[in-house]
C-alpha cells in the first residue's frame, strides 16, 4: 500500500538557528509488509521534493506539515531525501 502526501509545512534545520522555511513538499510513502518477530524495523532515505522561493543550503532538517505529521528530511544540493522506515 502506498500513500502520496502534498501540502505545505515548515523547514527547520535540526541543528537550532532560528530560521525556518515555507515549503511545499510531495513524499510517496510506501509501507511494506511487517514480517513476524520482534525487532526494529530499519529505516532508509527515500526521495522526496521540496520547492520554496528561498534557496536551501545543504543539511539536515525536520518537515513539519501544516497537515500534521513531522518528518526528517536531508538536502545534498541536488536530492531531497527523508527517512523511511522500512
Amino acid at each position: 500500500m502506498s500513500q502520496k502526501r502534498k501540502g505545505t509545512g515548515r523547514l527547520i534545520p535540526t541543528r537550532p538557528t532560528g530560521v525556518e522555511y515555507r515549503v511545499n513538499y510531495g513524499i510517496h510513502i510506501v509501507a511494506e509488509a511487517r514480517k513476524h518477530g520482534r525487532g526494529i524495523a530499519p529505516s532508509r532515505w527515500a526521495r522526496c521534493s521540496v520547492k520554496s522561493n528561498h534557496r536551501i543550503p545543504v543539511g539536515s532538517y525536520f518537515l513539519h506539515a501544516d497537515e500534521g505529521g513531522v518528518f526528517q528530511l536531508k538536502y545534498t544540493g541536488t536530492v531531497w531525501q527523508y527517512l523511511a522506515a522500512a
